[in-house]
């Protein structure tokens, strides 16, 4: 679902009708599950910029995983998974980077740090620039939000097309960051349990003293 605020300009008023038609296609398509992509690629250029202005490539952060997050300012799933890659991110801090690139207009940089502060994103890295053509030439063109999986030499490793769930989204960091999944845990069979801390007849105990 889409949320649709204040739009100032007819450029964000054409990317909010394409986005929306897209969108009704995408709720009913299922998460992507967990694992490689069906063509692993090298990910696109990206030229972005940060919110004072600095410009960056996707290609400077070749060598560290990248989580690659597109959002808007006016999409609700977008504000309600900031504080999950917030905190990801300060879980990950060192090991996978993660950038969350606005795709609103350049004139709504005020809008976007709002947002960001509003919605603890402050640990993300926070870039503006992405268009309607990014989420296409990344394969997460069928919805908002769209997330992409990039390992360190650069490889798109997975995608996610909508709202990010938890338990899915730290199994593909796991991954990501060549981390091992968790042990699964034996459970202990009821009759152990049942006799478990049972304490024996004194008899009976002096039987297997005898036997001894």
């Amino acid at each position: 679902m889409l949320y649709i605020g204040v739009m100032p300009t007819a450029q964000t008023l054409a990317m909010m009708f394409v986005l929306f038609s897209s969108t009704l296609f995408s709720a009913q398509q299922p998460t992507n599950p967990p694992g490689p992509t069906s063509a692993q690629q090298t990910a696109p250029t990206l030229k972005l910029h940060d919110l004072k202005g600095t410009r960056h490539s996707l290609e400077d952060y070749r060598g560290k995983p990248v989580l690659l997050n597109f959002w808007a300012t006016w999409c609700v799933p977008c504000a309600a998974e900031m504080p999950l890659l917030n905190e990801m991110q300060m879980q990950y801090r060192g090991k996978v980077v993660f950038i969350a690139a606005s795709i609103d207009d350049e004139d709504m940089k005020p809008q976007v740090e709002a947002f960001i502060k509003k919605h603890q994103g402050e640990a993300l890295t926070v870039m503006m620039g992405a268009t309607l053509d990014s989420l296409d030439d990344f394969g997460v063109n069928k919805g908002m939000p769209g997330t992409v999986f990039i390992d360190a030499e650069g490889k798109i490793v997975d995608r996610i097309t909508g709202a990010l769930k938890r338990p899915d989204l730290e199994q593909r960091l796991r991954k990501l960051a060549g981390e091992q999944e968790p042990a699964a845990t034996t459970p202990t069979p009821k009759a152990a349990r049942k006799n478990r801390g049972k304490s024996y007849p004194r008899k009976v105990m002096g039987v297997i003293a005898a036997l001894k």
